[in-house]
């Protein structure tokens, strides 16, 4: 594996698990990675900034909220990676992909080039940007990462940060011009059934995963067995329906206690616990510290 970065400045049983696998998620300014192997993150989760993924061999499905791309060779992804994603490997295969992340603090003025791509990409119906670059667009995109991957290798030579600028904002462009003229809208990749059933489900969950739901409810309203139902949420997505709803709660509760002034007691309604009391137990056994702890230190 190559590393590279630049530094710039419910229920008790599942809490108890949640605990034990949550990892805090440190991004750098920017950072470009060349991997071969199956380790990903089990939960969901999300960070700062953006991502870029391009598969050289092998096979992974990145799953949004709404969203499931089964990325293959020549496949790239882009996208916002505020939004709660997870990686999941079919039969746990290893698989080789470059990965990108940068966040606005690598850029030390403002770039008009990441002003348009973020406007671009905030008009897109998601925040993805999908190409398959065996078809089209190779040679560039292989030019800009061999330039990053090169410039990181060399991390004294003159001007090294403003090398990484400009070649990202030649990364923006490329990126930039295939949004614009609509190269992503085909999205093959989910065109097979399994993948449009996973993003059924998702946005199934994501209207009632706020409100006091019940699994028969659910199973019935996507016409289903329940026991089929969570079964196939199990191995499609490596987790109980349980367990993804509350990395949800507690995903929303951590955007309204950083965002708003709301009331504890009103963001434990909203994400749909029953008491306040009830949310806080639960924060504080996720996060280790209570609501009013994690806004006060965020």
């Amino acid at each position: 594996m190559k590393t590279f970065s630049i530094h710039n400045g419910g229920d008790w049983v599942l809490i108890e698990k949640l605990e034990s696998e949550k990892k805090q998620v440190d991004v750098p300014a920017f950072t470009i990675q060349h991997k071969v192997d199956n380790k990903t993150p089990k939960d969901f989760h999300s960070h700062p900034g953006y991502e870029v993924v391009w598969v050289r061999s092998g096979e992974a499905q990145f799953i949004f909220e709404e969203k499931v791309f089964h990325l293959k060779k020549g496949h790239v992804l882009l996208f916002n990676s505020s939004e709660l994603h997870k990686v999941r490997l079919p039969d746990n295969q290893a698989y080789d992909r470059v990965m990108i992340m940068f966040t606005d603090h690598l850029f030390c003025y403002e770039q008009p080039i990441f002003q348009e791509f973020k406007h671009l990409l905030n008009q897109q119906p998601t925040s993805h940007c999908f190409l398959e670059i065996e078809e089209r667009g190779y040679e560039d995109f292989y030019h800009i990462i061999r330039q990053l991957l090169q410039e990181e290798m060399s991390p004294d030579k003159w001007q090294h940060q403003h090398a990484l600028i400009l070649y990202v904002s030649e990364l923006l462009l490329f990126f930039s011009r295939a949004i614009h003229t609509s190269i992503d809208r085909t999205f093959h990749i989910s065109d097979s059934n399994p993948v449009l059933t996973q993003e059924r489900i998702l946005k199934e969950i994501n209207r009632i995963w706020h409100t006091n739901w019940q699994l028969e409810d659910l199973a019935e309203k996507l016409h289903f067995n329940k026991y089929y139902l969570c079964h196939f949420f199990k191995k499609e997505f490596g987790m109980t329906i349980h367990h993804y709803i509350l990395q949800r709660r507690m995903y929303e509760a951590k955007k309204l206690l950083m965002e708003t002034n709301m009331p504890i007691a009103e963001i434990a309604s909203r994400i749909g616990f029953s008491t306040a009391s009830n949310f806080i137990r639960c924060f504080k056994k996720y996060h280790h510290v209570t609501p009013k702890q994690f806004r006060n230190q965020a």
